[in-house]
């Protein structure tokens, strides 16, 4: 009659620890496997990139610029994955020379350069398009311009006084608009007597005021009664 046997019974189950130990071992055998395959051919991609042009402090690019260009890198796999895990593209950013412009406002066409994209790595830029970008480049001034109050009802003959204090703002912006303003207007203000605060106008050409708001003081004239005795 044979014996039984006192060995213990096979351990099927892994811990948690084991387990996770085997996933990531797998995910690091599977990147090593994938990366080998894939380092020795070349892939290409296309990204469409934001321009960010670089001006000094004394000139400025009129209206809404949001220029972007399309940006084909070519590379190895694994040059295209480790520039996408440590350096992505996200703009392209672009000093403005400003050296033989003879006056301002000015149409300036500036051609991209491939020089102009930092990539990681030894990946290669296999074009740009467009090349040019087109814009308009001028000068920044500061003038200081009185303060024009606005009455939501217009102004009655009855409130012939009303002040701001401060009465002069200091604008900065671009000479070819702020040559062409005489005052800095508010928001409009409910009519009331007495002092309140009203936020100067905004204006969507890049104007920086030196103040945000105004404090403002309506007078009702004293009209004098006539004595009759």
């Amino acid at each position: 009659m044979p014996s039984a046997s006192t060995h213990r019974a096979m351990k099927t189950e892994l811990t948690r620890i084991e387990k996770i130990s085997r996933i990531v071992l797998a995910l690091l055998v599977g990147s090593l496997i994938w990366g080998a395959a894939i380092g020795e051919e070349d892939f290409t991609m296309e990204v469409k990139l934001p321009v960010v042009l670089v001006t000094t402090d004394r000139y400025t690019i009129l209206g809404d610029f949001n220029d972007s260009v399309m940006v084909k890198v070519s590379g190895s796999g694994l040059e295209m994955l480790n520039h996408q895990i440590n350096s992505p593209l996200y703009e392209i950013s672009k000093n403005v020379p400003v050296t033989g412009i003879a006056s301002f406002p000015a149409a300036v066409t500036l051609r991209l350069d491939p020089s102009d994209i930092h990539l990681h790595g030894s990946l290669a830029i296999s074009r740009l398009a467009p090349e040019n970008i087109s814009f308009t480049m001028d000068t920044i001034i500061s003038r200081q311009l009185p303060v024009s109050v606005i009455l939501k009802d217009g102004l009655p003959s009855r409130y012939s006084l009303v002040s701001a204090e401060p009465d002069h703002i200091t604008i900065i912006g671009s000479s070819s608009i702020l040559l062409l303003m005489d005052s800095v207007a508010t928001e409009p203000v409910e009519i009331s007597i007495g002092q309140t605060t009203a936020s100067l106008a905004f204006n969507n050409d890049l104007v920086a005021y030196s103040e945000g708001s105004v404090r403002i003081q309506i007078y009702e004239p004293l009209v004098p009664v006539a004595d009759v005795n």
